[in-house]
C-alpha cells in the first residue's frame, strides 16, 4: 500500500471516528413542563340541535410533562402525559330543560351548578428535530390513551306562574380510548441546560360514551332521556414552560 493509500485510509478512519463522536454527542435527552390555554374540540364543542351534550365543553387550562430522547440529531422518541381541566356551557342543557318544561305548559328561570370536564392523555412517538445553534424547533406525532369524565349539572327550574319548581339533573360519566396526537415546540436557550419553551398541541379519540342520562323530576313528572354513542372528543392545548437538556 503507497503512501496515498495510506493517507486516505487514516483520513477515512479519523472522519469516521468524529462523526461517531458528534452523533453520540448529539444524542441528548431533554425532560419539560408546560402549561397553559385549553380548547375542546369535536362534538363535545360545537352546538348542534336536539343534542344535550353538544357544545358542553368550553375553554380551560392543561399541564403538561415531555421526555424526548433523540436518537440521532434530527430524530428522537418522545413520551408525553397531560391533564386538561375545562368549563362546562350549561346551555345545552338550559335548552334541553325548557323543552321539557313545555311539557308541563309552564315558563321557568334556571338555577344551575355545573362540575368541569377533564380530559387526560398519555401518548408516546416519533419526534422530529430543526437545530439551529442551541435553538431547536421540534414537531411531534403520536399514539396513545385518552381518559374522558364528563361534567355533571344539577339544575332547578322555579316556575314563574309560582308552580312547584321542577329538578333537572346530568349524570357523569368516564370513558376511555385509544387517540392520537401531535403538535411542536420552539426551544430556546436560557442558561446551562436550562431552555424556554412554546408548545401546541392537538389531542382527541373517539370515545365512547355509555348511559349518559338527562332526567327531570316534579312530582309526579319524571321524564328521563339516555344517551349512548361514539363521538370525538379532544382538545388544542397552546402553552409555555421550562425544560432541562441532559
Amino acid at each position: 500500500m503507497n503512501n496515498f493509500n495510506k493517507f486516505s485510509l487514516c483520513l477515512s478512519v479519523l472522519f469516521l471516528f468524529v462523526g461517531l463522536s458528534g452523533f453520540a454527542q448529539d444524542t441528548r435527552s431533554f425532560f419539560s413542563v408546560t402549561g397553559g390555554y385549553s380548547l375542546p374540540v369535536g362534538e363535545l364543542a360545537r352546538e348542534k340541535l336536539n343534542d344535550p351534550l353538544a357544545g358542553l365543553a368550553g375553554s380551560g387550562y392543561f399541564g403538561q410533562v415531555n421526555y424526548d430522547f433523540r436518537i440521532a440529531r434530527w430524530l428522537g422518541l418522545r413520551a408525553s402525559g397531560s391533564m386538561n381541566i375545562n368549563k362546562t356551557n350549561s346551555a345545552p342543557i338550559v335548552e334541553k330543560a325548557n323543552s321539557y318544561a313545555q311539557v308541563l305548559g309552564e315558563s321557568f328561570t334556571w338555577q344551575n351548578n355545573v362540575s368541569t370536564w377533564k380530559l387526560n392523555a398519555a401518548m408516546i412517538g416519533p419526534a422530529l428535530y430543526l437545530n439551529m445553534n442551541r435553538v431547536q424547533i421540534e414537531v411531534h406525532a403520536q399514539i396513545g390513551k385518552v381518559w374522558a369524565k364528563s361534567p355533571s349539572v344539577e339544575m332547578t327550574g322555579i316556575s314563574e306562574s309560582g308552580g312547584e319548581p321542577v329538578n333537572v339533573s346530568l349524570r357523569s360519566v368516564s370513558t376511555s380510548a385509544y387517540g392520537l396526537g401531535g403538535g411542536g415546540s420552539l426551544r430556546l436557550p436560557l442558561a446551562g441546560k436550562l431552555f424556554f419553551q412554546i408548545s401546541g398541541d392537538m389531542i382527541g379519540a373517539q370515545a365512547e360514551i355509555k348511559n349518559v342520562s338527562i332526567r327531570a323530576v316534579r312530582g309526579s313528572f319524571d321524564l328521563s332521556e339516555k344517551i349512548s354513542e361514539k363521538r370525538f372528543i379532544g382538545v388544542v392545548n397552546a402553552g409555555a414552560g421550562f425544560g432541562i437538556a441532559f
